[in-house]
């Protein structure tokens, strides 16, 4: 098992849900963690509430969608620390609504933030990571929507698939290096990424949604939990959990014919 003090930590999105849950996870085990987002206000919060603690913690103003952006941040963190032992790209962005009404700018944002920001990140600091030796972690944020079509959310289902892509073949890729790469898949997880997102359903979907999430949804510490132990145990690959996750994606597995009746009853429901 991995022991997390003393690592160097990168996470992307790090100013609330998933990642701001991860960065105080990972804080509270004696890491060093260095946390980027779009919104300052958000990491200066997160360095208080860290630094009252006396746990280490060091916040980046950075956008995903530019590359240049996450060089500085790779360039930012090597030269302080040396090295970076666990990559988070978590930084994501909910896009969707009926197909018919989506704008190319939609389709833009939802691809720029949740595929080309792990990109971004892996381009940056993949390089700088198998230089320095001694192997390390990335972690991709994916989603079950990654693995299920679901209706309704084309863009993000899209970008999804493709991150899950992007970490199983890193995975193989890199295990010679000793970086593991998992592709981390949750269910509905209770966050902002809604309220933040551009989700253009109809009155009656969003309420479903809202529904479900209330009743059913992780807890972003759930899900930090996870990747701590992913980390600790060097585990890559494809990551599901959460209710009803992993049984739909095995009915999709086992029964196409099944999982595309209960998903066509889900997209009429929404509609």
């Amino acid at each position: 098992m991995l022991q997390l003090r003393d690592k160097v930590v990168v996470i992307t999105g790090a100013g609330s849900g998933i990642g701001r849950a991860t960065a105080v996870a990972f804080a509270k085990e004696g890491a060093r963690v260095h946390g980027a987002d779009v919104r300052d206000e958000w990491l200066v919060e997160l360095h208080q509430e860290l630094d009252e603690q006396g746990l280490d913690f060091s916040g980046h103003v950075a956008d995903v969608r530019d590359p240049d952006a996450v060089e500085g941040l790779a360039e930012d963190v090597f030269a302080e620390r040396g090295r970076v032992d666990v990559l988070f790209n978590n930084a994501g962005v909910v896009v969707g609504g009926p197909v018919q009404d989506l704008t190319l700018e939609d389709w833009r944002l939802a691809v720029d933030v949740n595929l080309l920001g792990v990109i971004h990140g892996v381009h940056a600091f993949v390089p700088r990571m198998i230089r320095q030796g001694g192997g390390g972690h990335i972690v991709n944020t994916a989603s079950i929507a990654g693995l299920l079509a679901f209706p309704m959310v084309a863009p993000y289902v899209a970008t999804k698939f493709a991150v899950v892509g992007l970490s199983e073949a890193l995975d193989m890729e890199l295990a010679p290096h000793d970086i593991r790469v998992s592709g981390l898949c949750p269910g509905a997880v209770r966050t902002r990424v809604l309220d933040d997102g551009v989700l253009g359903l109809p009155a009656k979907g969003r309420e479903l949604l809202d529904r479900w999430v209330k009743h059913f949804a992780l807890n972003a510490e759930d899900v930090a939990a996870e990747v701590l132990d992913d980390v600790r145990r060097g585990r890559g690959g494809v990551r599901t959990f959460g209710l009803g996750s992993k049984p739909l994606w095995l009915l999709r597995r086992s029964s196409v014919s099944a999982y595309e009746r209960i998903m066509w009853e889900l997209g009429r429901r929404v509609l």
